[in-house]
């Protein structure tokens, strides 16, 4: 039985040498068939074994012992190979798998550090090619990720800082910030204060005072970062002021204010993305999907919370709009009922009652379909084939798609000769004269 390694261990990996016998070079005798099948580069089958002796003999640390050097020759080849297949971050996985099963085993740390070497490295080159095609967003995602890697990477570090200067500068915030920005990037007393101070620190290991200066001179410059960023924040430039607060902690990474706003901010920009998403939903009528906006950046924020109160009232009048769009459709389609119903649907849930000229058009075509019901009754009531043809005219004239009012005059219409209006009637297309003559 193979005991279980541990499945929850982190991950990694560079490459290089091969393992010789399990390969450690702290001094190890050899321990009869595990460590043959280590040294012939079966782990696999070495860790099988050593399992099964384990199993046999548990209280024996010999037997334990090597299980232990088993395993982490095994996770160590892995790693490696994951490492040439360019698979490195499943390769750190096993590397630190093999830190932790034997953390006293230099080769395992080796590689696992030039594993992490290799991946900030490859961020880095990376965020510095976007760099060059001026894909700032780009690079400042990458040189965040090597910076997870490596939190001391000097090229990662300065790298970000000047992309989220240069984002920053792009966002075109106005006169007041471009010159306050200037001043702080061309004059730089501070950076130039930081650099002094860790150049002191290089020749002076034991000079106290320089490196108390030079963190003085780091909270400063967190200072300044973190007041631009509230002033972005009060004018609800939310991603301009994650940007400061982020150099802010970049500059003091334990600065209170840069590392709570900087999470403030991270949620208010999210909730602005999701409230121009909506905005562009509700411009496309997809309202399903603009309320789910809504819902989602109503849940994120804090600051925003009166433009997602207006942004919903937007919607609300967008989706009457649509309603009373379609009521107009049917207006125009002769289907006067479906119309009166659906401008009295939009008045009972439109703000203050009213919306745009549905309540004007609701009455009119109430009024219509009483005139031409009114008419339409009449006619059905009246004998004379002359007098019930000009009363349906009439109700055709209000309501021209009238129940069967248009049947019914056609087949008047069809009546012999001898049942049509006299010449001293008129027609239903001569105009009657007022006078009654």
């Amino acid at each position: 039985m193979i005991l279980p390694l541990r499945s929850t261990l982190p991950a990694l990996v560079l490459a290089a040498s091969t393992l010789e016998g399990c390969a450690l070079t702290d001094p190890i005798e050899s321990k009869g068939e595990v460590d043959l099948l280590v040294r012939r580069g079966e782990y696999a089958r070495a860790v099988e074994v050593a399992s099964d002796e384990v199993a046999r003999r548990p209280s024996d640390p010999a037997a334990r012992e090597n299980w232990r050097l088993a395993s982490v020759a095994f996770l160590l080849e892995q790693g490696r190979t994951l490492s040439f297949e360019r698979k490195d971050t499943e390769a750190l996985t096993k590397f630190e798998a093999a830190c932790e099963i034997g953390p006293d085993v230099s080769q395992a740390i080796d590689w696992r550090e030039a594993q992490l070497d290799k991946l900030a490295n490859q961020w880095v080159l990376t965020a510095i090619d976007w760099h060059a095609k001026d894909e700032l967003s780009r690079a400042s995602e990458c040189y965040e990720k090597a910076l997870e890697y490596r939190p001391d990477d000097a090229r990662a570090k300065n790298g970000l800082g000047r992309v989220l200067v240069q984002l920053n500068h792009r966002r075109g915030m106005g006169e007041k910030y471009y010159l306050s920005g200037l001043e702080a990037l061309s004059d730089y007393w501070l950076d130039q204060a930081s650099h002094h101070f860790s150049a002191t620190g290089k020749y002076d290991t034991d000079n106290a005072r320089a490196d108390r200066r030079r963190a003085q001179a780091d909270t400063l410059r967190a200072d300044e970062r973190v007041l631009q960023a509230s002033e972005f924040e009060a004018a609800g430039q939310y991603a301009a002021a994650r940007n400061e607060y982020r150099l802010a902690t970049l500059f003091d990474s334990a600065h209170p204010a840069g590392l709570e706003g900087l999470a403030r901010m991270r949620l208010e920009t999210q909730a602005a993305e999701l409230l121009a998403e909506s905005d562009r939903r509700i411009a496309r009528r997809q309202f399903d999907l603009a309320i789910k906006a809504l819902e989602q950046g109503e849940a994120l924020t804090v600051c925003q919370r009166e433009a997602f109160v207006a942004e919903r009232e937007r919607l609300h009048v967008a989706r009457l709009q649509v309603d009373y769009e379609a009521a107009r459709a049917m207006e125009v389609d002769h289907r006067f009922e479906a119309a009166i119903s659906a401008y009295g649907a939009i008045l009972e849930v439109a703000p203050q009652g009213f919306f745009l000229d549905a309540i004007a058009r609701r009455d009119t075509l109430s009024d219509l379909v009483a005139k031409a019901l009114a008419a339409y009754e009449r006619a059905q009531l009246e004998p004379d084939p002359t007098a019930k043809r000009r009363l349906l005219e009439q109700v055709l004239l209000v309501y021209p798609e009238f129940r069967d009012a248009q049947s019914q005059l056609d087949s008047l219409r069809a009546l012999p000769s001898g049942d049509e209006p006299t010449a001293d009637e008129p027609t239903a297309d001569e105009p009657r004269d007022p006078r009654g003559s």
